[in-house]
């Protein structure tokens, strides 16, 4: 087993993306959600990822996920309208987008979070079909 490496964690990645990144289809992965966002937020090009289907409740120990590097991070908001005759409603929202490489496949053996809308990080040790457990 090799040396753990920091990460950021990215939750609730659909499998269907993650079979496609590593299939390198898809190289983009745009993120909505306030937690992801603010963990995107922070990650650097250059720097470690790890996606996971696992929801942000259930991160802890022995999680498995996809590691890869941020090539690219573009940030953009977006204005929403909704609106009836009696009623107007405007929503604006962060969204970014994370240009990635896929670089192998781990599972965290520490998960560090400070609140409910800071960066979550987790040690991640890189695991081959061999010694997954």
């Amino acid at each position: 087993m090799g040396e753990s490496m920091k990460c950021y964690v990215l939750t609730g990645i659909s499998r269907s993306f993650i079979d496609e990144l590593l299939r390198r289809n898809i190289r983009t992965l745009e993120v909505r959600s306030a937690h992801n966002v603010a963990t995107a937020l922070k990650a650097d090009v250059g720097e470690c990822v790890f996606l996971t289907i696992a929801r942000i409740s259930d991160l802890s120990r022995g999680v498995s996920g996809l590691i890869a590097e941020v090539t690219g991070r573009e940030i953009m908001s977006q204005s929403i309208f909704y609106s009836s005759p009696n009623y107007m409603e405007e929503c604006e929202l962060t969204v970014v987008r994370l240009k990635l490489t896929p670089k192998g496949v781990g599972r965290i053996l520490q998960v560090r979070r400070r609140g409910l809308l800071d960066t979550i990080e987790a040690d991640v040790v890189e695991t081959s079909y061999f010694n997954a457990r």
